[in-house]
């Protein structure tokens, strides 16, 4: 069976890219032995990993290449493939999106090779209008019909509760007892407090914003009897929403990664009458992420009004709104001013020997589309020895004796560090061999000398020590 190994070399792989730019590059084909190669397929786009099923995207695919190969030749194919609008690169707890440029060599009757090359995309414009739907509450005609529509299955389902009552008094009661009060429930959440406090509007005014803008809002009620409030509030939420299986087994995980609550009244005493608005404005962070719905992947924001009622239940609205870009490139300077700050900080850390490998690689990771930084960052920590947890991807091919951190009879092999994943080069010594090879492509943990950074590569360069 004829194999080969692909590898995937950027023009830019320190690049960030904006929707509609060209990723260029070149891709590299080493033949092991004779081989056909019904396609030598490339492809840029994006797809999902983390604790949601995963969501994939397809920018452009081009074919470089048909034919065959003999055993030991090298060839180089160039490449030049359009960037997909959106979504954006991200990286948080639960939900992960990354743009890839992934290669794949379809050979006859064997596993076909495949390479792939991560890159940063940060859109400066939102999804196509009809992908980016209006945030807003239920209101208008859709509104209506939803109330509609429960009110016909409450009276459906009460018709048929009767029925069930005179053909079945004992199977009747059983669905009475369950029925009712369910029913009983839903009514006083939703009338209970309008019954106290009338007709409240709510109204998003900025249904879209932008990092660094501001959202604006409306809530008035006029209580209809004298009503004492704990309080009134407005809470702004950022969250990731994912979704895992599928049928019995689905699961819905939920991290909130941001909230900012602000109190618009407190505790107080109201007439029937007495009328209240509220106009709320207050700023969005300037870095916060950009809203998504990727399948079972989003990232949602909301800003969630409470009227508290001691005693009663309280009057609740979520307001959906869309964080997304306005057009303008990223802030490089203001990015390289905060990366300086840390690179500064770590630096002081790595100098009084007050460092964790997971800080440093927390720091390279934040840091890894900016090499002047990086470089900085890794002469700070070169020399220093931690305990490393690691997971091993493949032996390199690359490597050869013209390396200098090669160990004598030793080798080298990709890995990543577990959380986050920051690509490493380990350096197995000979005598580590046996137990490095009985890991296998799993997690391994060992004792390492940080001592450079592979800038083709853009991967941590370790020496597994021994003992």
């Amino acid at each position: 069976m004829g194999k080969c190994d692909l590898s995937i070399e950027l023009d830019h792989p320190q690049r960030i890219y904006v929707g509609g730019d060209k990723v260029t590059g070149t891709l590299h084909v080493l033949a092991d032995a004779d081989v056909k190669c019904k396609g030598l397929e490339i492809t840029s786009g994006w797809r999902t990993h983390g604790r949601g099923n995963v969501a994939r995207g397809t920018a452009e695919t081009a074919t470089l290449f048909v034919g065959e190969w003999t055993a030991g030749q090298r060839e180089a194919y160039r490449f030049e493939l359009e960037v997909a609008k959106w979504p954006p690169s991200y990286h948080g707890d639960y939900i992960n999106v990354d743009h890839y440029i992934d290669a794949r060599a379809k050979i006859p009757w064997a596993f076909d090779p495949k390479a792939s090359e991560e890159f940063i995309v940060r859109p400066i414009q939102g999804p196509e209008p009809e992908v980016n739907q209006a945030a807003t509450t239920v209101g208008g005609c859709i509104g209506y019909s939803l109330v509609i529509l429960i009110v016909g299955m409450i009276v459906i389902g009460f018709g048929a509760l009767a029925v069930t009552l005179v053909v079945n008094p004992f199977a009747g009661g059983i669905a009475a007892a369950i029925f009712v009060p369910i029913v009983g429930f839903i009514a006083a959440r939703k009338l209970l407090p309008k019954w106290l406090l009338g007709n409240v509007d709510a109204e998003l005014i900025t249904a879209q914003v932008a990092p660094g803008g501001r959202i604006r809002a409306r809530l008035a009620f006029q209580p209809r009897r004298p009503v004492t409030l704990n309080s009134v509030t407005a809470e702004l939420t950022g969250a990731e929403v994912c979704i895992s299986g599928s049928g019995s087994n689905r699961s819905t995980h939920r991290n909130t990664f941001f909230n900012d609550r602000h109190e618009l009244l407190g505790a107080t005493k109201l007439q029937a009458g007495d009328r209240k608005e509220f106009n709320l404005d207050f700023p969005i962070p300037d870095d916060v992420p950009y809203s998504f719905d990727l399948a079972d992947n989003d990232l949602n924001w909301t800003i969630d009004l409470r009227v508290d009622i001691p005693r009663w239940p309280d009057w609740t609205r979520s307001l959906k709104l869309q964080v997304l870009p306005d057009g303008r490139p990223p802030d490089q300077a203001a990015v390289h001013d905060s990366d300086a700050t840390d690179v500064a900080e770590i630096s002081d850390m790595a100098a009084a020997d007050d460092i964790t490998f997971a800080e440093t690689a927390n720091h390279l990771w934040e840091l890894r589309d900016d090499q002047d930084q990086i470089d900085l960052l890794v002469q700070a920590v070169t020399g220093m020895t931690f305990d490393i947890d690691t997971v091993i991807e493949r032996r390199l091919l690359y490597s050869g004796s013209e390396d200098p951190h090669l160990y004598k009879d030793g080798y080298a092999v990709w890995a990543h560090f577990t959380d986050p994943p920051l690509p490493l080069v380990l350096y197995i010594p000979h005598q580590l061999a046996d137990e490095f090879e009985q890991a296998g492509k799993g997690l391994w943990r060992c004792r390492g000398t940080i001592v450079g950074w592979d800038h083709q590569h853009r991967r941590l360069q370790i020496k597994a020590l021994v003992g």
